[in-house]
């Protein structure tokens, strides 16, 4: 188990490095190298989020290649786009194709990485496995904050070697991914079926919706507000980022535990609770705090908001649980992603408008209404059937 656990593991890491590199620079970039606005920030999550709403369909055709395969072709695409944004990226047009073609090899990294785990963790250590998992996805996001904080806060150098020295960490994992054995879905890869839908997923597929309002609430508008309204640069974000990563690498995995402990729904409903009370504090703080004291509540605000994503992973512990064999692990984890991007490409225009038209305050009032729904949703949990007919489609 060890040897494609530290393998699986290592891969995290670097793609989780690199991810930073992009997260924490791309706010600098649009808003000081490309002058782009809030509502034209607000709409480009659209293009970069188009990738998982394809996932059903990028599952489906990843159900069929060799998993050490198809994990080795997320590096070489990475590679390309960081390459594309370092040496032919000059306008917005060309900013957004590269970003598109690093989104697409993201999303699909997410159903490779978490059935992986789910094969190597086996029945009872799901939450601890994916907590591990976790936990090196924080490493690698503090190794990303050491890149960004070193090249352009104490180098001073431009974007185009940060892009470059992105592409250059990804390298490592295309010989990584190759050496990871056989997976038990290798097998049967050749009459796995492509695209999966059954009635006894609904509770999974109304999560994923919900969280990808949630989440795309957070991803956009929380670093924006910090960017745009207290010019805040790609540094502080990468500290800050760096932060969440320290503390997650040993809150991860308490999480992971938690989940095999407490079960799901407990968990779940906590993280709703949790982001209800984050959303009115984003809202409030702004308009009550001077700017000194409101940078730093942001921040610590954004710290919390990154350490309770990494609550999703009891979505894909609670899937395992009810899944009805494991060849349906990838293309069902793809469609929860194409219905998690299909509200999360169109949240950011609602929030851009928003923005502009009421203030940023109402994008956080809309994330805590999203709050109260998932907090209903998930206590139905432990109402849902577990063994009911479906389709293959």
């Amino acid at each position: 188990m060890k040897t494609p656990l530290v393998k699986l593991l290592v891969t995290v890491l670097l793609l989780g490095a690199v991810s930073t590199i992009f997260m924490s620079v791309m706010p600098d970039y649009l808003r000081n190298e490309l002058g782009v606005n809030g509502e034209v920030r607000g709409a480009l999550e659209v293009p970069r989020e188009f990738p998982g709403f394809l996932l059903v369909f990028i599952a489906g055709f990843l159900v069929r290649i060799q998993r050490s395969k198809a994990i080795a072709m997320v590096f070489i695409i990475g590679i390309a786009a960081f390459l594309g944004f370092a040496f032919f990226t000059n306008s917005l047009l060309r900013f957004v194709l590269f970003m598109v073609v690093w989104s697409s090899a993201m999303h699909a990294f997410i159903p490779l990485r978490d059935t992986t785990a789910i094969e190597i963790a086996g029945q009872d250590r799901r939450g601890w496995v994916l907590g591990r998992v976790g936990a090196y996805r924080s490493i690698g996001l503090i190794t990303g904050t050491a890149i960004v904080w070193l090249l352009m806060s104490q180098l001073k150098t431009d974007f185009k070697v940060t892009w470059i020295v992105g592409a250059v960490l990804l390298i490592p994992g295309i010989f990584i991914s190759l050496s990871l054995p056989h997976s038990t879905g290798d097998r049967n890869r050749t009459t796995a079926k492509r695209f999966v839908f059954r009635k006894k997923y609904r509770l999974f597929y109304a999560l994923c919706m919900l969280f990808g309002a949630r989440k795309q609430i957070f991803l956009t508008f929380a670093p924006w507000l910090l960017v745009s309204v207290y010019n805040q640069r790609a540094p502080q974000l990468a500290l800050a980022m760096g932060a969440s990563a320290l503390i997650g690498i040993f809150l991860k995995p308490v999480f992971g535990k938690l989940i095999d402990r407490l079960g799901e729904r407990t968990v779940l409903m906590a993280d709703a609770v949790l982001i209800l009370l984050l959303s009115t504090a984003y809202a409030v703080v702004p308009q009550l705090a001077g700017p000194g004291t409101a940078i730093a509540l942001l921040y610590c605000f954004f710290v919390l908001d990154e350490l309770l994503f990494s609550l999703s992973m009891a979505r894909t512990t609670y899937l395992s649980g009810i899944i009805q064999n494991e060849a349906e692990m990838v293309p069902t984890i793809g469609l929860g992603g194409t219905i998690d991007h299909i509200v999360s490409m169109t949240v950011p225009v609602i929030g851009g408008i928003l923005w502009v038209k009421v203030g940023p305050w109402a994008v956080f009032a809309m994330a805590g209404m999203v709050a109260v729904i998932t907090f209903f949703t998930v206590s139905t949990m432990g109402k849902q059937p577990q063994h009911t007919t479906g389709k293959h489609i």
